[in-house]
């Protein structure tokens, strides 16, 4: 009797900048299952100063990055001058492992696109999975520069609606985006949240905030283009209105002077909680009532809100932010505002007086989170990916 050879699995390969800790459980993911072959190509591993950069202060995640699935780094620097050495390190890749799917994280630095066009000029199918999105202006030559990098990958993993959307105003067919959900990891998270959520009156106390104070968080980077200041202005607005509200800031930056300084200036009760590693986000979240995102255009989804919404918050999200039109539906999981104070402030009012609202907003965000933007979402459209060009 003749018995049926099992079918080898697809030889998938990434191509991206760096170790990320939202992206390594994901890759461990692929690397266990038996339908995909998985090799992460790394143009290079970031050291503690670098990987800083923006928070002030050197660090490194305290997640593994590199554990449970195969990769190797080509140590490139980001230098275009460098792009001669990725085509020499990207052909010895491809003739080694042999991948039938190439996956390029984008177009963000250079050396990205040339793996772009190392990939297709060497007959490997090319799928993109980037950040850009059509909130962003762009002028007449950047959108023709778009159109045409866009006509390299037969495929694109979609994060997100205005992801999607910026691929079809660049001319992208339907069929050729598949669902790639951007996520974090959502069982680290919902173990932290129920691990220390009976922790959450002794995290207020110690902050200084009562029962009746209403926390509005801020995680993240201190950096400009992410507008940590906007929301004390909006709570000097809400607390002239009477709410007794207080600000909590996560995460640190080249504006964490400005901010104290502001705070003062605007009278708005504020705790700084400083830079907080992976494994320590739960004390600004569970120390929260409400979460809120006011970054501009330059802020391409906002993966903090994901985060936000898996430990029960409801979320006030800036509309000029990626995430605010896939996660936020509005007085369901929380509130999309216009980046001033006078709007965050009104889009705020109906969280600030009913506690039993803000619990159930939180709740059904959290199911929107783990539902429909989760690795397992991603994964599928990455198979469907597989399916359509490579059996």
């Amino acid at each position: 009797m003749k018995v049926d050879s099992p079918i080898a699995p697809v030889r998938v390969c990434f191509v991206t900048t760096h170790p990320i800790q939202y992206m390594a459980p994901w890759f461990r993911e692929l690397a266990a299952r038996t339908d995909v072959a998985l090799h992460v190509v790394f143009l290079r591993h970031l050291s503690e100063s670098i990987q800083g950069t923006g928070f002030g202060k050197a660090f490194t995640w305290d997640v593994p990055l590199l554990e449970g699935y195969e990769s190797e780094s080509l140590d490139l620097t980001s230098s275009v001058f460098q792009s001669l050495a990725l085509i020499k390190k990207l052909l010895r890749v491809f003739a080694e492992r042999d991948p039938q799917l190439v996956i390029v994280t984008g177009w963000n630095e250079p050396l990205l696109v040339t793996a772009q066009i190392v990939t297709k000029l060497s007959g490997r199918t090319l799928v993109v999975r980037g950040e850009s999105n059509s909130l962003r202006p762009r002028g007449s030559i950047v959108r023709f520069l778009h159109r045409m990098l866009l006509m390299l990958p037969l495929g694109f993993l979609a994060i997100g609606k205005k992801n999607r959307a910026f691929y079809r105003e660049s001319g992208v067919a339907d069929e050729r985006i598949f669902t790639g959900a951007y996520f974090v990891e959502t069982d680290r998270m919902l173990a932290m949240e129920q691990a220390h959520r009976h922790e959450r009156r002794q995290l207020r106390e110690a902050r200084g905030f009562s029962d009746e104070d209403v926390v509005l968080l801020f995680c993240g980077k201190h950096v400009p283009f992410k507008r940590p200041q906007l929301l004390l202005e909006a709570a000097a607005k809400m607390r002239e209105r009477g709410a007794k509200v207080k600000v909590n800031y996560a995460g640190s930056g080249e504006l964490t002077d400005t901010l104290r300084a502001a705070a003062i200036a605007l009278n708005v009760p504020t705790h700084f909680e400083g830079f907080l590693n992976q494994t320590e986000l739960w004390r600004a979240y569970l120390s929260a009532d409400v979460f809120v995102l006011p970054s501009d255009n330059g802020e391409t989804w906002g993966l903090v809100v994901n985060e936000a919404m898996l430990f029960g918050l409801p979320v006030l999200v800036s509309n000029e932010v990626g995430s605010r039109y896939d996660l936020v539906l509005d007085g369901v999981t929380g509130y999309g505002f216009e980046p001033n104070a006078d709007a965050l402030a009104d889009a705020a009012q109906p969280l600030l007086v009913d506690a039993e609202f803000r619990r159930s907003m939180g709740e059904r965000g959290r199911e929107r989170a783990k539902s429909l933007y989760s690795s397992p979402v991603a994964t599928e459209g990455l198979l469907q990916a597989v399916r359509r060009f490579c059996q």
